[in-house]
């Protein structure tokens, strides 16, 4: 494959290589340290408003519910199987990342809501993304709205929700070979009713919250990720639950900048006078970040107890697919462990993180404890990573 270095650096960017190297070259490692953990701030800050509409019945809870990882029922989530048109704007949290909300929005075109004052009396303006659900039938009021969004400059993705029936229904027909044109034929005629509001050129997306790993549902994630500014793109990565192997490359490229912020705070410790401070720091800074990685990527026994429900597998057969011990006991002995055998030869290892910050001969005390600490948990975020592929794997297979 040749020599990359100029343009890769596992997962630090070349342009934030240079910029963070330029700042340790004029004002130390202690700038370096403080504009990571400020990015890292503006990352964990960051908004992220999702506004889900359509007509009565179209699958709009069991959707939200779904980009969750929630059941009807659990917690927080939206109450599927009503069919009562929606008469007020309703958000919901996501349960781990409270920065991203979904909001349910009333349809339009009700007495309550009529289309004349509908885009001011909901504020559609202070929304990043709108996602407009379709049923069997693409309505009057969602091309309206549709038009009112774009309007607005406002990026909008349109759903066609329960494909799995039409799928289903094709099956006790005996018409499985029919599925690609029947799918066809439902998405040419979405797109069509779209074209006849002068609304070109508009992917619609066939998506079944019921089973996110088939059809559009990846491809509707990938698109919505590229629209994304980078702060919320983290953000929507982080949020999607573990559906598809894709996903883990997203939420791996994502959480880069969680490893940065721990490394820093190791070599801020690292540079602390106190006997000691260093290592007790190191351990606890790993610990906390392993187990949110490990929580991101579902690996965790709550989440591989929900998932197994979920798939109607026994939780056993998923949790035989993590095949390092470390990545489910997670503690102060069992990350001492891990360091010992790492030790500060990660450093020599990762050639990545040598390069990051320049005069590495003379590097000691907090950089080299930032080097360690990030190549730890680099190299471990491989290892989560193919776990996690492996789970899904096991989980959606036949």
């Amino acid at each position: 494959m040749g020599n990359t270095r100029s343009n890769n650096y596992g997962f630090i960017k070349e342009d934030e290589v240079q910029e963070l190297s330029s700042l340790y070259n004029r004002r130390g490692y202690e700038a370096v340290v403080s504009r990571i953990t400020e990015n890292n701030e503006a990352l964990e800050n960051e908004t992220l408003k999702i506004a889900v509409t359509g007509a009565s019945g179209v699958g709009k809870s069991a959707l939200i519910n779904a980009m969750m990882d929630l059941s009807d029922g659990d917690p927080g989530a939206a109450e599927e199987g009503s069919t009562a048109q929606t008469m007020k704007v309703t958000a919901y949290q996501h349960p781990q990342l409270p920065t991203l909300c979904f909001y349910d929005l009333p349809g339009v075109g009700t007495t309550e809501f009529p289309s004349a004052t509908y885009v001011e009396k909901l504020e559609l303006g202070k929304y990043d993304v709108f996602i407009i659900v379709f049923g069997v039938r693409v309505m009057e009021n969602d091309v309206f709205l549709a038009g009112k969004i774009h309007e607005m400059g406002k990026k909008i993705y349109f759903l066609r929700s329960k494909i799995d029936i039409e799928v289903d229904n094709l099956e006790r027909q005996n018409r499985q070979q029919d599925r690609e044109r029947e799918l066809n034929k439902i998405r040419q005629y979405c797109v069509k009713k779209l074209e006849e509001i002068k609304f070109p050129s508009q992917e619609v997306f066939l998506v079944s919250s019921y089973r996110m790993n088939d059809f559009d549902f990846s491809r509707f994630c990938n698109v919505v990720v590229s629209d994304l500014s980078e702060n919320t793109r983290h953000v929507f990565n982080l949020s999607l639950p573990n559906f598809c192997t894709e996903v883990i490359e997203m939420k791996k490229a994502s959480l880069h900048g969680k490893i940065l912020a721990a490394a820093a705070l190791s070599g801020a410790a690292g540079a602390s006078p106190i006997p000691g401070t260093s290592l007790a720091c190191d351990i606890a800074i790993l610990v906390k970040t392993f187990l949110y990685i490990q929580h991101r990527f579902g690996l965790d026994d709550e989440s591989l107890v929900r998932l197994a429900l979920k798939v109607g597998k026994p939780v056993e057969v998923l949790k035989a697919e993590i095949k390092n011990p470390f990545i489910s006991d997670i503690s102060a002995a069992s990350v001492m462990r891990l360091i010992a055998t790492s030790g500060a030869g990660a450093v020599m290892i990762a050639e990545d993180a040598v390069y990051f910050i320049p005069i590495v001969g003379s590097l000691v005390g907090a950089p080299l404890s930032f080097l360690t600490i990030y190549t730890i948990l680099r190299n471990s975020l491989d290892e989560f990573g193919k776990s996690a592929v492996r789970v899904i794997i096991k989980a959606t297979e036949n």
